[in-house]
């Protein structure tokens, strides 16, 4: 643990330094409220990034004493973001797009600047689904900078801080999550129904990480709202074959398929593996199978009901962190 530890210090203080060379101007140093960062996989795709934005507004509204920070966790999309920050072009017709986007950077680092800005108690929320990889990188980041001590602990750098679940919550995820999730869910299953079609949820999934939560909020929604609703995920079983395999076993089953993407955003995954013309698409294997297909491209982030549960684990997370602070006799 303690090279663990010592590496992520190291980081942190590259970081620091980077900052101070290259960005002193952004963040003046002077009293800050306490900091919130909300940590997500990111998107390239500009119609998908409102979903992220919505979850923040929502954020926003029920913490109006904290400073409300993005983090991108993902290498790929905050590079091409910065890329964008340097396009007249792509600004002049993206002129809705939040500054923030195109700056946007890593957890470390937005936490490296909160931190030389002033600012002493920290929430950090994952914006992701269930704790898959990115998950769990992200909470070992934050466990870590925890652990960060000084040898004057009145110099200790993070103090105060602490990490939100995932929205369906940690392990095999929590029943009252799955069910709010389920809720949430509610419109995406009526509009299936209506339209006498199988609704077919595609997530993320994840090679590294066994995760069993995908099969606990598929039987929650078939509990909810009827048998015609699976899912499959990206990176893992089951793929779009398991599930047409599975659909054609059910006797009865609809022709009529409408597919959505199980994730925070509708981004590159949903627009193109999912909805995709390419033959390897969910979409096209779905046609090739004999299924009449429809594509619903809206992230969960944009549903006020998904993004309001992660406004209810920040909500458990600040007491926790708080009475760090009121126990802490170096603040």
């Amino acid at each position: 643990m303690i090279p663990a530890l010592l590496s992520v210090a190291v980081l942190a203080a590259f970081a620091l330094v980077a900052l101070a060379a290259t960005d002193a101007g952004a963040f003046e140093r002077k009293p800050q409220k306490p900091a919130i960062v909300l940590a997500a996989f990111g998107t390239t795709e500009v119609e998908a990034v409102d979903s992220i934005l919505n979850i923040q507004r929502k954020v926003q509204a029920a913490f109006p004493g904290y400073d409300v920070h993005l983090a991108f966790t993902s290498n790929i999309i905050r590079d091409i973001w910065h890329e964008r920050a340097n396009d007249a072009a792509f600004k002049k017709a993206n002129p809705s797009l939040p500054p923030e986007i195109y700056e946007v950077n890593n957890a470390l680092t937005v936490l490296a600047k909160i931190q030389e800005n002033g600012a002493r108690l920290v929430l950090v929320q994952s914006l992701h689904v269930s704790d898959g990889e990115e998950y769990t990188d992200l909470a070992r980041l934050v466990e870590a900078l925890d652990k960060y001590n000084t040898v004057k602990p009145v110099l200790k750098p993070f103090p105060w801080i602490g990490l939100g679940d995932p929205a369906l919550g940690t392990g095999d995820g929590q029943p009252k999550f799955i069910d709010r999730a389920v809720k949430a869910l509610a419109s995406l299953a009526q509009q299936a129904k209506d339209s006498g079609s199988i609704l077919v949820l595609m997530g993320h999934g994840n090679e590294h990480l066994t995760q069993k939560i995908y099969g606990k909020v598929e039987a929650a929604l078939r509990k909810a709202y009827g048998p015609q609703i699976y899912i499959g995920t990206v990176e893992s079983p089951p793929h779009a074959p398991d599930v047409v395999a599975a659909i054609q076993k059910a006797p009865g089953s609809p022709q009529s398929v409408l597919l959505a993407p199980f994730m925070v955003v509708a981004g590159d995954h949903a627009r193109n593996d999912m909805a995709g013309p390419e033959d390897d698409s969910w979409a096209s294997i779905f046609k090739a199978a004999g299924f009449t297909v429809n594509s619903h491209l809206m992230g969960l982030g944009s549903l006020d009901s998904w993004a309001d549960i992660y406004v209810e684990h920040l909500k458990a997370l600040e007491p926790e962190v708080k009475a760090k602070e009121a126990k802490d006799p170096n603040k």
